[in-house]
């Protein structure tokens, strides 16, 4: 899988000749990147809306001015290297180029790409060789190790990870099992429903009508073949969920989930982990329904359950 590394140094001020008052550099690296036929370098603007999702990225700080300044220092060598145009190559994501750096000063802002396959970079549309590795060197130990980590195998690695299950009757709405419930049941055994919105989709110039049912800001989902209940998105408290005869409810802390689900817990706390906890409610919790493909997912919001996602199919 590929993946690309962003470095943002931000917070930085230059003199006339050199570079001074430097704070600070942020560096994102980036797991999930452009294909290499479809999406050629455009620029910064572009790049952050379409790639820095919460959980597409990791991020290093670091306050080390002689690093920013022999960053800097580097870059301002490159107009001596030996100079090519850019390429149908120059790409975000592909085996060339995996590392963008955008350097902020004043109301000044620089960019380029570095490829640490081939120790080149893009610049000022030209791609130029870092011959003596003069680039390369101003990197510290402590970046040069977190931009070559490959982030796509370590997550990968930390989603094969085993989870609980639970089997289906043992998921309650207001103490019902509700599994195989049409509409007419649900409301006659669990709650009345107390909004309907309808939108109409075309598909291969057909429309279709899209119905969506609500008690308050619960949502359920029924099968428009065989009508019956498939997914049900809880917001709020008023359907009471048991799972395995723990009371689970919106605002709960995680940790009121963590001894009687501890596989799903462990993984959960890996995948925080591997976010630096930089990153607030990028990972969700979850435990598969046995004897299907349906599972109890919860979204996690400052440790706390924000949403609960029940999937039957």
């Amino acid at each position: 899988m590929r993946y690309l590394f962003i470095i943002l140094i931000t917070c930085i001020s230059f003199g006339q000749s050199k570079p001074k008052d430097l704070t600070e550099i942020h560096i994102y690296n980036i797991i999930n990147t452009f294909d290499i036929e479809t999406d050629p370098i455009i620029d910064i603007d572009f790049f952050e809306e379409s790639y820095l999702r919460e959980d597409n990225f990791l991020l290093l700080k670091t306050t080390d001015e002689k690093v920013v300044k022999k960053i800097y220092k580097s870059i301002s060598q490159l107009r001596n290297y030996n100079k090519t145009q850019k390429d149908y190559n120059t790409h975000f994501g592909n085996e060339r180029f995996k590392t963008m750096f955008v350097i902020e000063y004043n109301s000044y802002q620089d960019t380029l790409f570095y490829s640490t396959n081939t120790n080149e970079i893009y610049y000022k549309n030209y791609i130029v060789k870092d011959e003596r590795d003069e680039f390369k060197k101003s990197l510290s130990k402590e970046i040069i190790h977190f931009v070559n980590r490959d982030l796509a195998s370590e997550i990968e690695k930390i989603k094969n990870d085993k989870i609980n299950s639970i089997s289906k009757n043992q998921i309650l709405i207001n103490e019902k099992n509700i599994f195989g419930f049409n509409r007419k049941q649900f409301e006659k055994d669990v709650a009345k429903i107390n909004i309907i919105r309808t939108d109409s989709i075309i598909l291969e110039n057909e429309s279709e009508t899209i119905i969506d049912y609500f008690i308050n800001e619960n949502k359920i989902v029924f099968d428009p073949n065989d009508e019956k209940l498939f997914l049900l998105i809880l917001e709020d408290n008023n359907l009471q969920l048991t799972i395995d005869s723990i009371e689970i409810k919106i605002g709960d802390s995680i940790d009121s989930i963590k001894e009687k689900f501890n596989y799903s817990y462990a993984k959960w706390f890996k995948t925080f982990n591997f976010y630096n906890k930089e990153i607030k409610n990028v990972t969700f919790f979850e435990i598969k329904i046995k004897d299907s493909s349906g599972s109890v997912s919860f979204d996690i919001l400052d440790n706390k359950i924000s949403k609960i996602y029940i999937d039957y199919n």
